[in-house]
């Protein structure tokens, strides 16, 4: 879940992962809790920034789908 990824997160690693996204941490609070949703470019950047962690697919399934996994 990402409210999980969202909250194992130090204050300072907040912080640092809304600066590369091009957010703030208490956008991004918003988005991993679910009262926001993550625009286009955001849930792309998002899954870029955490190394897949989290997905743009988790973010927006309403645009990327809901998939789980991916086969190659």
């Amino acid at each position: 879940m990402i409210k999980d990824y969202w909250d194992a997160l130090t204050k300072p690693e907040q912080n640092a992962l809304a600066k590369k996204v091009g957010s703030s941490s208490g956008y991004l609070r918003l988005v991993f809790n679910g009262y926001k949703k993550a625009g286009f470019s955001l849930a792309q950047r998002l899954e870029e920034e955490t190394a897949g962690a989290v997905t743009k697919s988790q973010l927006r399934p309403d645009i990327y789908g809901n998939t789980t996994s991916q086969t190659a």
